[in-house]
């Protein structure tokens, strides 16, 4: 999977708002399953863990694992 850190930005970004994954799939026309993996790593389904991955992003701060 070779995507854009804006796109996967936008991808945590919508998910930590409470989108559901097809949405966000359909949005930036990818499988469910791939965006699915993406907000994994960055804590889906944890919003608040999202949040802070969004915003460490932001503001080019290291985030702890």
């Amino acid at each position: 999977m070779n995507i854009t850190a804006d796109t996967r930005n936008m991808i945590i970004t919508m998910l930590a708002e409470g989108s559901p994954v097809w949405y966000v799939a359909g949005m930036v026309n990818m499988r469910s399953h791939d965006v699915y993996v993406i907000g994994r790593e960055a804590g889906y389904p944890d919003k608040a863990r999202l949040r802070r991955a969004v915003w460490a992003a932001h503001n080019r701060v290291p985030q702890a694992a």
